[in-house]
């Protein structure tokens, strides 16, 4: 059934991980994995990719309403996000890949001239190499922010299409998810608009947050609360969207 996505079922999907004592622990424990990750690497955001995915799950296969399940299974978490973890991370070459480039690029010219300031001196030559260097970097490095607003929109379903089939393999058949993505692209659209929206509104909140010496202490664990928080309602918004995509293609083949 399609949900449209008003004023107030976007307050319920905000408010729904502090609905009751039980969400509200279980959210907890995505927050003491997410800090448990400044310590462990990787594994413990693995374990909460693997969480918002079952919340996924929950809404395009059994077509359940929104809740936060039980943080029982821990070999399944470790699987299905390991999947989402690796397709995001492969989508997210195109991004990192030219921006370090970029920033190595950037910062080589600091390097460059202590070794060729004693042949070149201020030569042209030596300020050519500088500013190929530092022009070349900045390039890269906006090559990289181009291509993650282009990933930031089309990433969704397929990070959607493999939660949904619960295979690494169907994050890559963009046959198959760019129909559901098509069927409903304004739904993804207003989907990463909102996600975006609530990822600005809280880093400029932990920015702010940052300027004071008290908060500044409490900001690891508050960053801990705040990512894994966003993780599972943007995950949430991503679900509803792919199902309403899933409802508008079986009508339009019907």
């Amino acid at each position: 059934m399609q949900q449209n996505l008003t004023l107030n079922s976007l307050q319920t999907l905000l408010y729904f991980p502090f609905r009751d004592s039980s969400s509200r622990n279980k959210l907890l424990i995505a927050s003491a994995l997410g800090f448990a990750s400044f310590i462990i690497p990787i594994i413990p955001w693995i374990l909460v990719l693997g969480y918002a995915g079952a919340i996924m799950r929950q809404i395009i296969v059994d077509g359940k309403e929104v809740s936060m399940p039980e943080w029982g299974d821990w070999n399944k978490y470790l699987s299905l996000g390991g999947k989402l973890f690796g397709v995001s991370l492969v989508y997210s070459i195109p991004v990192w890949a030219p921006m370090f480039l970029g920033y190595f690029l950037m910062i080589l010219p600091a390097f460059l001239v202590e070794f060729l300031e004693s042949t070149y001196r201020y030569s042209d030559e030596l300020v050519g190499v500088v500013m190929l260097f530092s022009f070349g970097g900045m390039a890269l490095f906006g090559l990289g922010m181009f291509f993650s607003l282009i990933i930031w929109f089309f990433l969704p379903p397929a990070f959607a299409h493999a939660a949904a089939k619960d295979s690494f393999v169907a994050g890559f058949k963009i046959r198959e998810w760019w129909k559901i993505f098509k069927a409903n692209i304004g739904g993804f659209i207003l989907t990463m608009v909102i996600g975006g929206g609530l990822y600005m509104v809280f880093m400029f909140a932990m920015q702010i947050m940052y300027m004071t010496i008290i908060l500044c202490i409490l900001l690891p664990f508050l960053m801990a609360f705040v990512s894994a928080y966003l993780s599972i309602v943007i995950s949430v918004l991503v679900a509803q969207a792919y199902r309403d995509g899933l409802t508008k293609l079986e009508v339009q083949i019907v």
